[in-house]
């Protein structure tokens, strides 16, 4: 299991950092709850399409449990796993403050 081995399958830019990082607070705040991929989809507000992508990446990396018979994904709460995805929303949503701040600041100098 391994959050390292699913983003190296995933060719993420800002916007699908930021779905990758909504899933996984999702699972994360649920362990061992079983949801579908439309379940996800609506508990983050993204698109099923943009979701199953991620959800097939965490799938293969051992992240997510899958059971194909009822389509369900599952985390089992793993504790390696947790340090990796904690760190990992540390990381977006400072990459996110920090855009977001310097955004703002260039706004305020274009401002008259």
């Amino acid at each position: 299991m391994s959050l390292d081995r699913a983003l190296g399958r995933l060719a993420l830019d800002a916007p699908a950092e930021r779905a990758l990082r909504d899933v996984l607070v999702v699972f994360s705040h649920h362990p061992d709850e079983r949801l579908s991929k439309r379940d996800v989809a609506l508990r983050t507000g993204r698109d099923a399409n943009e979701v199953g992508p991620l959800l097939d990446a965490l799938t293969s990396a051992f992240v997510l449990d899958f059971d194909g018979t009822s389509g369900v994904y599952r985390y089992s709460g793993d504790v390696v796993v947790g340090y990796e995805i904690e760190a990992f929303k540390r990381r977006v949503d400072s990459h996110h403050s920090h855009v977001t701040s310097n955004l703002a600041r260039f706004r305020g100098r274009q401002s008259f």
